[in-house]
């Protein structure tokens, strides 16, 4: 049986350095979308694009707002491409608070890359929770 690798992919809003150090210190197969797609690109895509080619290419998306499971363009777009997302419960954390999160609850995020998408989970000092997504319509 083939290990599954756990990628993720951090958006723009977790910031460049700190909170990638911090996974990367810690063993995880971490990147930004402008070491992925290179800065200038990275600046310009749009959420949509992003979560499409992230997911093309095997990654779990990191993002720091919970409300993408909520927002049409965005739940759709997790929907079409079978996206995998985790993000944050609180949107004020710093970079080493999200560290302390993500590794207190490492095997359970590194665990959704074993999982079919689309999902997106919030996680916080508590644990992991699923969040509802806005698509299809109802």
């Amino acid at each position: 049986m083939t290990k599954v690798v756990a990628r993720f992919l951090l958006d723009r809003s977790l910031g460049q350095r700190k909170l990638l150090a911090r996974l990367r210190e810690a063993g995880w197969e971490a990147t930004t979308l402008a070491d992925q797609f290179g800065d200038s690109r990275a600046q310009r895509m749009l959420d949509e694009e992003w979560i499409a080619e992230g997911t093309r290419l095997g990654f779990v998306l990191l993002a720091k707002d919970h409300r993408i499971a909520t927002v049409p363009l965005e739940a759709s777009c997790i929907y079409l491409n079978d996206a995998r997302v985790v993000t944050f419960a609180r949107g004020d954390l710093t970079a080493e608070q999200m560290g302390d999160i993500c590794l207190a609850h490492e095997k359970a995020i590194h665990r959704l890359a074993t999982v079919q998408g689309p999902f997106v989970f919030s996680v916080s000092a508590n644990g992991l929770r699923r969040k509802r997504l806005n698509w299809p319509p109802d």
